[in-house]
């Protein structure tokens, strides 16, 4: 042990006559009903406490619940928009896979859609200027 955690350790021990709540204070109860204390659901908080199961329909929800049970709605509605925000990236992936390879057999390519853009432009851009010096 070095020099701080012995420190420690000595302060903390019931051999020495200070008292650890000195530093670290018993939690004080009001703290624990901080988290039971009501909380006002709004529609959005209703649905989500209807889409993680713990009620059945939005009429059932109450106008007021606890934090805690507001919390751990919030969260698993967190952790289940980010696994359906991950399985559409996937998703997104594949697709843009399958549609290289099908751009690729059909012989189509960006350097060959780029360099037909930039003839296009060109042209536009001589028509333009012959239709100025006719003028």
């Amino acid at each position: 042990m070095n020099m701080t955690s012995r420190a420690l350790y000595k302060l903390f021990t019931k051999n020495n006559s200070m008292n650890a709540t000195r530093f670290f204070p018993k939690r004080n109860y009001s703290d624990l009903d901080k988290l039971q204390a009501p909380h006002k659901v709004d529609n959005l908080e209703k649905r989500f406490l209807v889409w993680t199961g713990k009620y059945k329909t939005i009429a059932e929800v109450p106008n007021f619940v606890g934090q805690n049970v507001m919390e751990r709605a919030r969260n698993r509605m967190r952790i289940r928009i980010a696994n359906y925000m991950m399985l559409a990236t996937a998703l997104g992936c594949c697709l843009m896979v399958y549609l290289g390879k099908s751009d690729k057999a059909k012989g189509d390519s960006i350097v060959k859609r780029n360099l037909e853009w930039h003839r296009q432009i060109n042209e536009e851009a001589k028509r333009a200027e012959q239709q100025q010096k006719t003028q």
